[in-house]
């Protein structure tokens, strides 16, 4: 299956969708996921936090009814929001089953040398999705050998991303380093400066050691400031061919170029 998406039409496995999100109590037709328990239309509300979150106290007849603590309740009906559903509206796409597969992560976005010299901070790589439906990036696992030492970032939370959705891997998640990255935003372990090797170096995506993407950059003549981009309207083909990544025109910070989270299209395939 092809599949257009905001950096490049992307040939990826079909991918199984998983039940329509929904926050507790809407009126959205969809399910919730991850439900625990009955249906939350055979019980009202107080009675359905009881279920969830409470202990039994025996009364004087023998029976037991729930002792409720309100503020227990509150804190794990957030918890299982938390977990089943992602912090937007999903639309018609849902959200995706399974752990994510080989080609459902692209790297289509290069910031190698934002600034001259060493101790570059402001260095990041943006992220597609080419799936239909939102992705639940938790466990995914990134790194890039520089010299001797192995950068890495691993997303050990919920961090959802919609349908064809992107996301930045960035050297520092402070805004006055990183000129003011959009999120959302991951950044690498222990915030190091230098993480893209100048002369050429290699970027791998993993899930419980699967690779789900991998590229590797040659040395290049780099416009300091400025990203190297996969244009929107080339062929995934051509994504190992460096003559058709371009440099961004477009600015999202004064003084520097790329299109962090946002459509390459500012660059046309040559």
């Amino acid at each position: 299956m092809v599949i257009a998406v905001g950096c490049a039409s992307v040939a990826v496995p079909n991918r199984p969708v998983g039940l329509q999100a929904t926050d507790a109590g809407g009126d959205d037709d969809g399910a919730s996921v991850g439900a625990l328990g009955p249906p939350s239309d055979s019980l009202d509300g107080d009675a359905a936090a009881s279920t969830s979150v409470g202990s039994q106290l025996s009364a004087d007849d023998g029976t037991s009814s729930p002792v409720v603590d309100s503020a227990a309740v509150e804190a794990a009906n957030e918890t299982i929001l938390t977990m089943t559903t992602p912090p937007f509206d999903t639309s018609d796409g849902g959200v995706c089953a399974g752990p994510l597969v080989p080609g459902e992560l692209v790297i289509v976005e290069l910031m190698i040398e934002s600034v001259a010299g060493t101790g570059d901070h402001g260095e990041w790589l943006e992220v597609q999705s080419t799936a239909s439906c939102a992705l639940d990036l938790r466990g995914l696992h990134g790194e890039a050998p520089n010299g001797n030492k192995l950068r890495t970032f691993q997303i050990g939370d919920d961090l959802w991303i919609p349908a064809y959705g992107t996301f930045v891997v960035a050297d520092s998640s402070d805004p006055a380093i990183n000129h003011g990255l959009p999120a959302p935003l991951v950044a690498w372990s222990g915030q190091p400066g230098d993480v893209l090797r100048n002369k050429g170096g290699t970027v791998n995506l993993l899930i419980n050691g699967l690779i789900i993407d991998s590229v590797t950059y040659p040395s290049m003549t780099l416009e300091v400031g400025a990203t190297l981009a996969f244009p929107s309207d080339c062929d995934p083909a051509r994504r190992t061919d460096w003559t058709a990544w371009q440099t961004s025109t477009s600015s999202w910070f004064p003084g520097f170029r790329g299109t962090p989270n946002a459509p390459n299209s500012d660059v046309q395939c040559p």
